[in-house]
């Protein structure tokens, strides 16, 4: 075994230490014993110096060897490693760049090399990170105080990404929405003929795309592709939806399709799942539309089409079919809370006490919960006329109450709206387990997680005329609503259907006739639905602030410093509307909790839900809104005028 050199001298020094001891207290004193003890302190001396110019030695070639490792580590740096570096001066120019990336930049000007450097800056400020020039893309990291950005070549990494997101499964299905009704009537070889019609269509156009596909049965195909086919559909706007509606008309056929489309890196299982989801979303937004989604979690469907109104597609049967399981709803859980939207309008108002009468049929305890600081002026006439009425009144309950009475296992029934954010107290909200959804707004993106039991008719005309129907097969001689009860389900339709004009099916009179002889009374429900004459100037002057958008369009507009409630908004639009050539109508007003409210109608021609669901809101083909919180009207203006104009475009394209 070696031993360390150190080892070896402090040995040495140590015997030479005794030694000196020996010769001082040992020796007698003599010329000699001093010699020894001098000679030995000249030896400790003679070892100290030459420790230490051995340690200088040693401390000055590690600084050597480290200012040499570091000038190679920079001339590598500099010269050899595969990420480029730039520095620049105050004026945003170049100073140095290394050989990594001076070849792709040394043909830039100034100018160029300072819109580069305010570009990178811009990006970064955004929190983007990815930087092209020529073909090259890079990642980049920017340093703004010490000026430097470090780009890393990404090209073949993003290949490789974009390769692979190419290849990602595409599941979808196809139905034909409205194929029932089109058969009704016909014989078989019309039937055939129709069939054969379809096919030809719908394989015409899979064909086109190189994908395979399947008739599952006489309305369904099953459909299965790649990424980069999806995206091709995508970039012609799925355009079939168009084709088969036109050839159709032509047929003298009303014909239209949906699909739901999913894809992404999960099993196939999870991917089909979804596909058939957001082949019930588009069905229940009304049909004749595509809803595409990534089947990874947490990712926002995308709408293409719905360019047509909903076609009435629910028949009695389904009606009582959902009577019965609301039925069952009822028997298997407890107490029954029932809530509108926040400043709920006549219909949330009526479909609210229908859906109490169903409840109390069942002999549950009820609630309906309302913020009776935030309502409009016709539900505050309606109100009065409840607090009049003891059976009724003793039905409402304020949020806090009902947040105290709120037992586990208690239902929660949403009426006349299906978004969780709309809920006049969302706290509320999220405190129950068990949800009953009864709405007639087209489905959007945001939707409760799970419920106990869903009911969205986009083709009805209000939430009033489902909860009606559902009524009409509980009743009977012993259960019978009152009249009150009634009157506010008569006047929620008549709000939704402006005194049916709008939206309205034979069926909307069905329900309308059987309030009437529940004894609904038509003079009162024209008294809370009527208007005053401040509300009427109000509604004069947003008119008289209207521009047009194009020769069928108008947008009407408030102040920043005037406020109004969104019944004024409401009937504004309709006021629009029904001038003479106009489509559209827009109206922006500032609502009294300082929210941004944008109120919608179109004629038919043009979809407005699009137009709102763009902004974050939604509603019907031609009746719809939306509320933008932490905005001017100004800004929401020029929001708002970007959505038409992309709805316009895209519709152009079509």
């Amino acid at each position: 075994m070696k031993r360390n050199p150190r080892m070896k001298w402090s040995f040495f020094l140590f015997c030479i230490l005794l030694i000196q001891l020996a010769a001082i207290f040992v020796l007698p004193f003599s010329i000699l014993s001093a010699a020894i003890v001098i000679l030995i302190d000249l030896l400790l001396w003679f070892y100290m110096i030459v420790l230490r110019k051995q340690t200088e030695i040693t401390n000055q070639q590690k600084i050597r060897d480290a200012s040499r490792y570091a000038e190679e580590a920079l001339e590598y740096v500099s010269d050899d490693m595969p990420v480029g570096i730039i520095t620049w001066d105050d004026d945003n120019t170049f100073i140095w760049s290394n050989p990594a990336i001076t070849e792709k930049v040394q043909h830039l000007t100034k100018e160029d090399q300072q819109d580069m450097v305010n570009e990178l800056l811009q990006r970064a400020e955004k929190g983007k990170s990815i930087y092209k020039i020529d073909n090259i893309l890079y990642h980049f990291d920017l340093n703004k105080e010490r000026r430097v950005v470090y780009l890393i070549d990404i090209t073949k990494e993003y290949a490789l990404e974009n390769k692979e997101k190419q290849q990602q499964a595409v599941v979808g299905i196809l139905s034909v929405d409205n194929y029932d009704d089109v058969i009704d009537r016909r014989d078989d070889k019309e039937v055939s003929n129709l069939n054969s019609f379809i096919t030809t269509i719908i394989s015409d156009w899979m064909d086109s795309y190189r994908i395979f596909y399947k008739r599952v049965n006489e309305e369904r195909f099953f459909l299965f592709a790649r990424y980069d086919d999806l995206e091709k559909m995508i970039e012609n706007n799925f355009d079939l939806l168009e084709h088969i509606r036109v050839s159709a008309e032509k047929q003298d056929m009303l014909i239209t399709v949906s699909m739901g489309i999913s894809y992404g890196t999960e099993s196939l299982e999870v991917i089909g799942d979804e596909a058939q989801n957001n082949l019930d979303i588009a069905l229940v937004r009304g049909g004749d539309q595509v809803v595409v989604k990534n089947a990874g979690e947490g990712q926002k469907p995308v709408f293409y089409g719905g360019n047509s109104a909903s076609a009435a597609k629910r028949t009695r049967v389904r009606s009582r079919a959902m009577s019965t399981a609301l039925k069952n709803v009822f028997n298997q859980t407890g107490n029954v809370f029932v809530m509108g939207h926040r400043f709920p309008d006549m219909d949330a108002i009526g479909s609210a006490f229908g859906v109490a009468c169903l409840a109390r049929y069942h002999d549950k305890k009820v609630r309906i919960v309302i913020n009776e600081d935030e309502t409009i002026p016709d539900v505050e006439r309606c109100l009065t006329e409840i607090h009049k009425n003891g059976e009724l009144e003793d039905l409402l309950i304020s949020p806090d109450a009902a947040k105290r009475q709120r037992k586990a296992g208690d239902l929660l029934v949403m009426v006349d709206y299906h978004r969780p954010s709309l809920s006049i107290d969302q706290d509320l909200y999220e405190q129950f387990e068990n949800i009953v959804i009864i709405d007639h707004h087209r489905r959007g993106e945001e939707f409760p997680e799970k419920s106990l039991l869903t009911y969205i008719e986009s083709s009805a005309s209000s939430a009033s005329e489902l909860v009606t129907e559902l009524i009409q097969f509980e009743s009977n001689e012993r259960q019978r609503m009152s009249k009150m009860a009634a009157t506010l389900l008569l006047a929620g339709i008549t709000v939704d259907t402006k005194n049916f004009a709008v939206r309205t099916t034979a069926r909307t009179f069905d329900v309308a006739s059987y309030l009437k002889t529940c004894g609904a009374d038509a003079s009162l429900v024209q008294y809370l639905l009527s208007t005053d004459i401040q509300s009427y100037l109000e509604i004069s002057k947003l008119v008289g602030e209207s521009d047009y958008v194009r020769e069928d369009i108008v947008v009407a507009t408030g102040t920043d410093d005037h406020e109004y409630d969104s019944v004024t908004a409401a009937k504004t639009a309709d006021t629009l509307l029904s001038m003479v050539d106009i489509n559209a109508a827009f109206v922006i007003i500032k609502r009294t909790d300082g929210v941004i409210a944008i109120s919608a109608r179109s004629s038919g021609t043009i979809n407005v839900q699009t137009v709102m669901e763009a902004l974050g809101g939604g509603g019907h083909f031609t009746n719809a809104a939306t509320q933008l919180s932490n905005s001017t009207i100004a800004e929401a203006k020029e929001q708002l005028l970007d959505a038409i104009n992309k709805q316009l475009t895209e519709g152009t394209e079509e």
